[in-house]
């Protein structure tokens, strides 16, 4: 009796296991180099105040690497699941989508960081910025796992599975707009600017994203 493996990656695709395998990698490193990373991140993400991380680390940058890969890979299976096609083969999607998604991200970093200056909150515009980037490594955690099994189990309803990946992270981003809407208020920050940067850096490009989903071709 023999168990061969019925893989959802096509052989000529294998860069994406080198992908998800490099991830782990990742993922492993951060748990072994720094063991408190997680537990330090989930409880502070979770409660009352800011996450306690207020620097660019090598673990930081590991988890948001896992989160930017696993979220691309995880697009691009949604498209392949809906029809949607592109016209662009599997590397140059990957390629595409992780350096809008990266491009976006710093951006937002950037203008976090001016409206910070401008406004003489730095120390708030910092704490927001922790904030996001602590919402991607959490999404890693749980990103990692789940496209590895969309990726090469068949035995999964892809279509729930979807539904379930998409519903929580927007849960995730839902508690963190609230989370930090709450705590900057709190501050004594204008919910007249936080309205405004809620509308330009996180509403209207969800509402872009929907639009391009729209007029590309099934």
């Amino acid at each position: 009796m023999s168990i061969t493996p019925s893989l959802r990656v096509p052989s000529h695709e294998v860069w994406i296991t080198l992908v998800l395998f490099i991830c782990l990698l990742l993922f492993s490193w951060v748990r072994i180099a720094n063991p408190k990373k997680m537990p330090s991140l989930i409880v502070g993400f979770f409660g009352r105040g800011t996450t306690e991380e207020k620097t660019i680390t090598p673990d930081s940058i590991a988890l948001f690497s896992v989160f930017l890969c696993c979220i691309v890979l995880f697009a691009m299976r949604v498209f392949q699941f809906h029809n949607i096609n592109i016209r662009l083969n599997s590397a140059e999607e990957f390629l595409l989508f992780a350096v809008l998604l990266l491009a976006y991200y710093l951006v937002k970093t950037i203008i976090l960081l001016l409206c910070g200056t401008v406004f003489k909150v730095e120390a708030d515009a910092r704490d927001y910025i922790n904030e996001i980037y602590a919402s991607t490594h959490l999404a890693a955690i749980g990103l990692l796992p789940s496209v590895i099994a969309i990726t090469f189990i068949n035995t999964i309803n892809e279509d729930i599975f979807e539904k379930g990946i998409l519903g929580l992270i927007a849960l995730l981003f839902i508690y963190r707009t609230i989370k930090m809407f709450i705590l900057m208020i709190n501050k004594g920050l204008s919910v007249i600017y936080l309205f405004l940067y809620l509308c330009a850096l996180e509403i209207i490009p969800l509402v872009l994203l929907f639009e391009c989903k729209k007029g590309i071709n099934f």
